[in-house]
């Protein structure tokens, strides 16, 4: 939709999130300099904040660093945390405390799938709306009534090409 309503076949989105995931996408709009910001995310040269909100984890010391072995589970769409070298880190701090749950800042150092879900769950406190983990759950497809609390907050970067600092933020809040 985004290609025929601007009016560009070359454009190609650099930083995916999956349908239940709100917040900020990363296109590329030029072929010729596309390697450049992939590469930013191959070599890990991006920062990347996601919030979330999840229940409490009073007992943990903010930040913290989760770092793990996620492999594809079943059913094959779920992923799982296996024992094993770590092949995922998420740094996770803490924006606000509330009575229902807390604002959590999530910075994906690797780009596994639903690595912060898991991550999350895995911790104890999944995130709000998550129908995957910890456990599947009977949920009918699109329920906007109960959205994933998961959002694409922020990335930063240096700009590949001039060297200069970047910063895009949705404008989005959970």
């Amino acid at each position: 939709r985004l290609m025929r309503r601007l009016g560009n076949p070359e454009l190609v989105p650099l930083h995916r999130i999956d349908r239940a995931t709100a917040g900020l996408v990363l296109f590329s709009a030029n072929p010729a300099s596309r390697a450049a910001y992939q590469a930013l995310f191959r070599e890990r040269r991006i920062d990347k904040r996601y919030e979330a909100l999840a229940p409490a984890l009073p007992d943990a010391s903010f930040p913290l660093l989760r770092r793990s072995r996620i492999v594809a589970g079943e059913p094959f769409f779920r992923m799982q945390e296996v024992d094993g070298e770590s092949n995922t880190e998420t740094r996770i701090d803490v924006l606000a405390r509330g009575a229902d749950g807390w604002r959590y800042a999530l910075h994906p150092v690797t780009g596994r799938k639903h690595q912060l879900r898991v991550h999350m769950a895995a911790l104890g406190a999944p995130i709000c709306g998550v129908t995957l983990y910890p456990v599947l759950t009977d949920k009918a497809a699109d329920d906007y009534r109960r959205p994933l609390k998961l959002l694409a907050h922020s990335l930063a970067f240096a700009d590949p090409l001039s060297g200069k600092s970047r910063r895009f933020e949705s404008r989005m809040v959970l």
